[in-house]
């Protein structure tokens, strides 16, 4: 278990670290960096999979999809959603939304709690309902007090469910899955990339570093997305979720490092999801507890 806790820490680091990572990508946009983002991610995926052999695997899973109905559209399906939350995770701290990104994904959980009960008929305990009911209550707050939700935490809180779903159903294996996603990204990249004249001015400012920049880019997005995948294997569930918000804490910390401010009328919103992350958390710690004496 220490060492999946220690991945889960580990993907949550780097995602951390991702959010603060554009700070060294000046002066690329944040449609340079998800760009760079897929295509390096792509390269290093492609290397660990050469250095797992795990190349006939791979092979063997996409020739098995054409055996699932509609699962070619599925997949690009989830390649886009994915793609929007790429995109979303490098604009949003170049644009002043890096604390709209936090919040996203501390509403996430609760968002998935909600789709485990609409879609699949899952029974909500009681500090789950609450915990609902707290966030409802901090999403209304924050359409009061800013006549508006941030898009950028809807899109994090709404855009994840429907891929988790599909992906389900698809039982492809999450690194092969990872490593398709990003294949059927590098057009939109490219394109992206050919727009933008491949960001001469990125390179005349950093000049022969720029690339290393870029390969760390990559190296950092592989770290976070294989450590998040090590711990789901590893983690029970409740202890794996309780852990991910780690991640949201962090981008939360990063966001008021690159100078957004948080303002009273903010705690409006935020005190009510930081209650409802804490009902999680505790209704977490008790199925812990019971599951650690039923194996006493």
């Amino acid at each position: 278990m220490f060492a999946g806790i220690l991945l889960s820490v580990t993907a949550s680091v780097a995602f951390g670290l991702l959010s603060y990572y554009s700070v060294f990508l000046l002066p690329l946009d944040g449609y340079g960096i998800f760009a760079w983002r897929v295509i390096f991610t792509l390269l290093v995926l492609t290397l660990v999979l050469s250095l797992r052999q795990r190349w006939p695997a791979f092979v063997a899973e996409i020739k098995a999809l054409k055996q699932q109905p509609y699962a070619w559209p599925a997949m690009l399906f989830c390649s886009t959603l994915i793609a929007v939350q790429l995109g979303l995770f490098g604009w949003a701290p170049v644009n002043g939304q890096g604390q709209a990104l936090a919040m996203g994904y501390f509403l996430l959980p609760l968002s998935l709690v909600l789709t485990g009960r609409l879609m699949y008929g899952e029974q909500l305990s009681a500090l789950r309902k609450v915990a609902v009911g707290l966030a409802l209550l901090g999403v209304v707050a924050g359409l009061i007090t800013k006549g508006g939700f941030s898009p950028v935490s809807l899109l994090v809180m709404l855009g994840f469910p429907p891929y988790f779903m599909v992906r389900k159903r698809m039982r492809l294996n999450a690194l092969n899955g990872m490593l398709a996603e990003h294949i059927l990204m590098i057009p939109l990249a490219l394109i992206i990339l050919s727009l933008q004249d491949f960001n001469p001015h990125y390179f005349s400012h950093k000049g022969w570093l720029g690339w290393p920049v870029l390969l760390g880019l990559g190296l950092v997005s592989t770290t976070a997305l294989l450590s998040y995948m090590g711990a789901s294997q590893r983690l029970p569930l409740v202890l794996f979720g309780m852990l991910g918000y780690v991640e949201p804490l962090l981008l939360f910390a990063v966001a008021l490092m690159l100078g957004e401010a948080v303002t009273a009328m903010d705690m409006w919103t935020y005190i009510p999801i930081w209650l409802a992350v804490l009902c999680l958390v505790l209704e977490g710690s008790r199925q812990l507890i019971r599951q650690h004496r039923g194996m006493i």
